[in-house]
C-alpha cells in the first residue's frame, strides 16, 4: 500500500513540475496555509467577540443571526460612513471596529499564537514555526530564470509569508516602497531587480531571489494614514515589533468587503484584484489555490472568467473533510469535468493541506530534474530491448535450472 501511494504522490508530483514551469505562476494561498499555525479560518463572528458585538448584530441582521466577520464588518464600515455623511454620532460603531480589529491582531499575529494541536508534535515545527512556509517559497523559487516571476497571492491578513520570505532573504515586491516611511505605490508592481553590468558591454543579470506578493485582503501591518503629498493613498506599511497595536488612530487596514462587489472599487483593493486579473489571464498561465476555500465571490469572479482562456490551468488542494459535500463553488468547478481543473483528493491530509502539499505533492525541482536526466542516462545505457532481452534470458535460466 505504502508503493502505490509513494507512486501516485510521484505521478502528481510530474505533473505539477509541468505546470510549475509554464511561463506564468501564480499561486492564491488562503486560510488553510495559516491553519498549522493556530491562525483561525474566520468565517462567522468568533465565540470571543460576541459579547462585544452583539447589539450590532441584532441590529443589521436580527435576533438569532450569525453573520460572518466580513459582513457584520461591512455593515459597519457602511453605516459609520452614512452617519458621518449626516453628522450623525458614530463613537459606539467605531468602538465595536475598533474590538473587531484588536481581536483580529492578537489572534492572527502568528509569531505570539499556538500551534495547532493537530501539528504540535510536528518536529520541524516546533525548530521553526515557519518552516513549510520557507520550504514552499525556496521550491516556488526554483523554476528557471529566464521564466516571468512567479506571483504570490494572499487572502490572509497575518505575516506567516512575509516572516517567512524575510527569514529565506528573498526580495518581495508587495507594492511598497520607501524605507523609514513605506507607502503603498501600485507602480512598484511593474519593477524588478537586476544585478549591475559587471563587464564592459554592461550585460545585466536578473536577481534569482524575488517574488511578487500580493495581500488582496490587507495586512496586519497596513496602517491608514492621512493622505499626503509622500503618501497619496494614505497606506503605511509598519514593522510589528511587539509594541505596535492598532487603536482609534492608527486602524489597520483590512478588507471589510467581501459580500459587496460595489466596494471593491476602493484602493489598494482594487489594485490588488485588477493585479490578480492581469496575472491569471496571460497565455499559459496555471493558478494553484492552496488552502482556499472559494468563499470570496470577487476572486471566484475572475478566476471563471480566466477559465475562457483555453490555455489556463487551476490547480486546488483544500483540505474540506467535513464541508466538501456543502462547498457549492467546489463542487459545481467539480462538476464541470474540465480537464484543466485539477483538484487533489479534498479527504487526503496528505494531499491537500497546506504542509501535505509541501511535503508531498510540490517537487522539489532540482531533485526532479536529477531524476528525470539519471533516468534518461539509463536508458540510453540499457535500452528497453536489450532491458527485455536480458529479463528473457534471466527467466529462461531459472525455468531450466527447475
Amino acid at each position: 500500500m505504502a508503493d502505490i501511494k509513494n507512486n501516485e504522490f510521484q505521478e502528481i508530483k510530474l505533473r505539477i513540475k509541468k505546470y510549475l514551469e509554464l511561463e506564468n505562476v501564480s499561486i492564491l494561498a488562503g486560510a488553510g496555509t495559516s491553519f498549522h499555525l493556530g491562525a483561525p479560518i474566520i468565517r462567522n463572528v468568533p465565540e470571543g467577540l460576541k459579547g462585544d458585538c452583539e447589539e450590532s448584530i441584532k441590529t443589521y441582521f436580527g435576533e438569532g443571526k450569525d453573520p460572518s466577520y466580513e459582513d457584520l464588518f461591512n455593515c459597519l464600515q457602511a453605516d459609520k460612513y452614512l452617519k458621518e455623511k449626516k453628522g450623525e454620532y458614530t463613537k459606539g460603531i467605531c468602538d465595536v471596529m475598533m474590538k473587531m480589529q484588536q481581536w483580529l491582531f492578537q489572534n492572527c499575529d502568528t509569531q505570539k499564537i499556538n500551534l495547532h494541536s493537530q501539528y504540535k508534535s510536528d518536529s520541524q515545527l516546533q525548530k521553526n514555526r515557519y518552516y513549510y512556509h520557507e520550504a514552499f517559497i525556496k521550491k516556488l523559487l526554483q523554476r528557471p530564470n529566464n521564466l516571468k516571476r512567479a506571483n504570490l497571492f494572499t487572502t490572509n491578513y497575518d505575516m506567516a509569508f512575509d516572516y517567512a520570505l524575510d527569514n529565506l532573504g528573498v526580495h518581495y515586491i508587495n507594492g511598497f516602497s520607501g524605507i523609514h516611511n513605506r507607502c503603498f505605490r501600485p507602480e512598484v508592481y511593474d519593477y524588478d531587480i537586476y544585478y549591475p553590468g559587471q563587464s564592459v558591454s554592461g550585460k545585466v543579470h536578473r536577481a534569482e531571489k524575488v517574488l511578487r506578493y500580493y495581500k488582496m485582503h490587507g495586512s496586519l501591518s497596513w496602517v491608514a494614514t492621512e493622505s499626503s503629498p509622500s503618501n497619496v493613498y494614505g497606506i503605511k506599511e509598519v514593522a510589528l515589533d511587539g509594541t505596535f497595536e492598532p487603536n482609534a488612530d492608527r486602524q489597520i487596514m483590512i478588507y471589510p468587503c467581501v459580500s459587496k462587489k460595489t466596494f471593491t472599487l476602493d484602493l489598494p483593493y482594487s489594485e490588488l484584484f485588477r493585479q490578480f486579473a492581469q496575472a491569471i489571464t496571460q497565455p499559459q498561465s496555471v493558478l494553484f489555490c492552496i488552502g482556499y476555500s472559494f468563499f470570496d465571490e470577487h476572486i471566484n469572479d475572475i478566476i471563471y472568467q480566466a477559465l475562457s482562456i483555453p490555455s489556463f490551468t487551476l490547480i486546488i488542494a483544500n483540505f474540506d473533510k467535513e464541508d466538501f459535500k456543502d462547498n457549492e463553488p467546489l463542487q459545481q468547478l467539480r462538476e464541470l469535468n474540465d480537464p484543466r481543473i485539477i483538484i487533489l483528493n479534498p479527504t487526503d491530509l496528505e494531499q491537500a493541506t497546506f504542509v501535505g502539499f509541501v511535503k508531498n505533492v510540490m517537487p522539489d525541482l532540482y531533485e526532479e530534474n536529477e531524476q528525470i536526466t539519471n533516468s534518461e542516462t539509463m536508458n540510453k545505457l540499457y535500452p528497453t530491448e536489450k532491458l527485455d532481452n536480458t529479463t528473457e534470458e534471466t527467466n529462461k535460466e531459472e525455468n531450466e535450472s527447475e
